[in-house]
């Protein structure tokens, strides 16, 4: 791919989808690379912060998006009305849930630092637990980019989501640990914009990308 083509990438993988066509199947080779692409991301030295949760499950994956009315409609009266995130309806879905340190790495050769020994000895303070928490959503937030701009280059649309009811996507997906974050990958449905709920119709707002300086120190 050139530089245009690369740049188109992110936009697209900027965008969220809520719409989706779900004649159509993800091959097994796209789903392999996007799984590829989500567990072999940086992450503090190499540790694995976090677990993925591929689902193409149709009963699941409706199950879940029942569980994420946290959009508001409006806010200008007492009734606030919520949507339900539909970037979750999409033909994969994908939940990151946080990695139980103590049984991952308790056969672990290698120290990885001195947060994850204490962890491990039972023994760890407030700083390291705040330091280790840090590391995990940078991880998380880390393999989401790849995976999502991964799947903006083969050409799906992606949507991410934060708003749903922690407890009851745990209990669905039989986690033991806390489900920190969603994200929707799939075929687009191209005959209607991006951001017409899947199922209701309601248009979600379009908000513009805020502009993030750049400090060039040559």
């Amino acid at each position: 791919m050139d530089h245009a083509e690369i740049k188109k990438a992110v936009i697209r993988s900027q965008h969220c989808q809520r719409n989706w066509d779900l004649e159509k199947t993800i091959p097994q080779d796209d789903l392999d690379l996007l799984a590829h692409a989500v567990t072999n991301c940086p992450s503090k030295q190499n540790i694995a912060f976090y677990k993925v949760h591929f689902i193409t499950n149709r009963d699941v994956i409706e199950e879940i998006h029942s569980k994420t009315e946290g959009f508001a409609r409006n806010y200008t009266d007492e009734n606030v009305v919520y949507e339900t995130n539909s970037q979750t309806l999409a033909n994969l879905l994908i939940a990151f849930e946080v990695e139980d340190y103590i049984l991952r790495h308790e056969d672990d050769a290698v120290v990885r630092n001195d947060e994850m020994m204490s962890y491990d000895e039972g023994r760890y303070t407030e700083l390291e637990r705040s330091i280790l928490l840090r590391d995990t959503h940078m991880a998380m937030g880390i393999a989401a980019g790849y995976v999502n701009l991964t799947a903006s280059m083969l050409g799906y649309g992606t949507g991410c989501c934060a708003c749903f009811d922690e407890d009851a996507v745990k209990n669905i997906l039989n986690a033991d640990n806390d489900i920190e974050l969603l994200m929707g990958i799939g075929f687009k449905n191209t005959k209607v914009n991006r951001r017409i709920h899947h199922k209701t119709g309601f248009v979600f707002p379009t908000k513009k990308k805020q502009l993030i300086s750049i400090n060039h120190i040559n």
